[in-house]
């Protein structure tokens, strides 16, 4: 991490695998990130861009959650690129019992023999400029776009245009930005 850029005392990193010797965040210049960083598989890959404000965000990574340059994050932002369980019972039926043997024989990480065959994952982009506010969960395979903003308490479930406002559950545009006053 850049001299520059902070984490600063509420972060944490979470391997829920094995960590492997690579690089699994990437984190710009003029940074203040507090954060949890919690990777579900071998795979996943965080990268934040420069000047970037993290003021309580939990990132929890299967496949990559891109979060680009100048974008602020209120308290309470869960995002989350996968689905972790299947809708249908039939696929998910051990799910609990393999999680409860799981935390008692390895030591607290209940995701060792984690069935992943139905759970889907897919990166989440949150462009330059963005504005999250607080108590926001942002679902796998979400964009949103440069300059949004998402208001406090949304559940992002789909793509968000840039310079566009959404709010509510699950999160829809209810303003457009003038990009010309905000391109100043």
């Amino acid at each position: 991490m850049p001299e520059s850029s902070v984490l600063l005392d509420g972060s944490r990193f979470d391997f829920r695998v094995e960590k492997q010797n690579r690089r699994y965040i990437t984190v710009g210049e003029k940074c203040l990130l507090n954060a949890a960083f919690v990777f579900e598989s071998t795979a996943g890959e965080i990268t934040i861009g420069n000047n970037v404000y993290l003021g309580g965000v939990n990132l929890i990574c299967r496949s990559k959650i891109i979060i680009e340059d100048d974008v602020l994050m209120a308290w309470g932002i869960n995002i989350y690129d996968h689905n972790s369980h299947s809708i249908y019972w039939n696929e998910r039926k051990g799910d609990a019992q393999r999680c409860y043997d799981d935390f008692f024989t390895h030591q607290g990480n209940c995701l060792v023999n984690k069935n992943w065959d139905h759970v889907t994952a897919k990166p989440i982009t949150i462009k330059s400029k963005a504005w999250i506010g607080f108590n926001v969960t942002i679902l796998k395979g979400v964009t949103i776009g440069e300059g949004a903003v998402i208001g406090a308490g949304s559940v992002v479930s789909n793509d968000i245009p840039a310079w566009s406002v959404a709010a509510g559950n699950p999160a829809k545009i209810i303003k457009t930005i003038n990009e010309k006053i905000n391109s100043e």
